[in-house]
C-alpha cells in the first residue's frame, strides 16, 4: 500500500521528502533491505528526515515502511492513475484498488476513539447543524438523512447564509458538523468561526494534511484522496468521506440498537402507509 499512501500526502511533501519518495520508487527492487542510515547516505538527506517521511505516510517506523514495500505486489508497482485512453477493464480494476486502498488508509489514520467521541457528542446534543460546500454538502445531507432516520433531528442547507443564521441563533446544546475536503473553503471556515464565537463544538471531516479548518475543529475525522495529474479520480476521492459517515452511522446504531431500530421501523411503516394510501387514491381517481 506504499504507493497509495504516498499519493495521499504528495501535496504536503517537502523537497527533501520528494527526493526520498523518488529514490524509493526508482529503486524498488533493492530498497526493501536497506536501512534508514543507508538510504540517508544514498540520498544525501538526514536520517531524521527519512524517519519523519515514514511517519508522514502513516508508518510507525522506517522498518514498517520497508515491510510494506516487501509485501507489495507487482500490480501495485504499475502506475495507478487512470488514463484517458485506458481500456475499460483496466479502468474498472484500478477503481476497485483505489477504493480498497483509500478506505484502508482512512481506517488506519482515524483512531476508534475519534469516532466514538463524535457519536457521543451527537447523541448528547439537542441541535445538530451540518454543512459543506458543493459536493461536500451532498455528504452533509446524506449524514443528516441517516441521523434523521434514527430519530436525531438535524438541520442542513446548501445556503451558507442559512447555516450562518442557524449557528448564530443556536444555543450551547448544539454540535456543528462541517465537511470540507480541502479545509480551506471560505464558507465552511466562516461557519467554523461563528461556532467558535458561540462556543459551540465543531466536528470537522477534512483531509489528513493540516489545513485552516484544523484551527477551529474540536474533533477531527480525517479523510484521504489520491493526488493525480488528471481529473479522473472524482469517484474515488469521495469514498473516504462515505466510509467515515457509514462507520459513524453504524456506531450510533450499535450504541442504542433497540431504540434506533424501533424508530427506523416506525418510519418505514409510516412511509409504507403513505404509499399505500396514495396508490389507493390514484386507483379510485382512475376508476371514477
Amino acid at each position: 500500500m506504499f504507493l497509495s499512501k504516498l499519493n495521499t500526502v504528495k501535496q504536503s511533501l517537502t523537497p527533501s521528502e520528494n527526493k526520498i519518495a523518488d529514490y524509493i520508487q526508482e529503486h524498488l527492487a533493492e530498497i526493501k533491505t536497506i536501512t534508514s542510515q543507508e538510504l540517508a547516505n544514498q540520498t544525501g538527506i538526514g536520517q531524521s528526515t527519512i524517519i519523519r517521511f515514514s511517519k508522514k505516510l502513516g508508518y510507525e517506523s522506517f522498518r514498517e515502511l520497508l515491510a510494506d514495500l516487501s509485501a507489495m505486489e507487482a500490480r501495485e508497482i504499475v502506475e495507478q492513475e487512470l488514463e484517458v485512453e485506458e481500456a475499460t477493464e483496466s479502468m474498472m480494476k484500478k477503481i476497485v484498488r483505489q477504493i480498497q486502498d483509500i478506505t484502508a488508509i482512512t481506517c488506519q489514520i482515524n483512531e476508534p476513539e475519534a469516532l466514538e467521541k463524535a457519536a457521543d457528542w451527537i447523541r448528547a446534543s439537542r441541535t445538530h447543524i451540518l454543512f459543506g460546500v458543493g459536493s461536500s454538502n451532498l455528504f452533509a445531507e446524506y449524514l443528516a438523512n441517516q441521523l434523521i432516520k434514527m430519530g436525531i433531528p438535524c438541520m442542513t442547507s446548501n445556503s451558507a447564509h442559512t447555516i450562518y443564521s442557524l449557528i448564530d441563533n443556536a444555543d450551547s446544546d448544539t454540535v456543528v458538523f462541517l465537511i470540507s475536503e480541502s479545509g480551506e473553503s471560505a464558507e465552511v471556515l466562516k461557519a467554523a468561526r461563528l461556532a467558535r464565537e458561540k462556543r459551540i463544538p465543531v466536528i470537522a471531516m477534512t483531509r489528513r494534511i493540516r489545513n485552516s479548518l484544523y484551527n477551529y475543529a474540536d474533533l477531527l475525522l480525517k479523510t484521504v484522496t489520491f493526488d493525480t495529474q488528471t481529473r479522473l479520480n472524482v469517484t474515488t476521492m469521495r469514498c473516504s468521506q462515505l466510509y467515515l459517515i457509514d462507520a459513524l452511522y453504524l456506531l450510533m446504531m450499535k450504541k442504542e440498537f433497540e431504540k434506533r431500530n424501533e424508530i427506523i421501523s416506525r418510519s418505514e411503516q409510516l412511509a409504507d402507509t403513505a404509499v399505500s394510501r396514495e396508490t389507493g387514491e390514484r386507483s379510485r381517481s382512475r376508476g371514477g
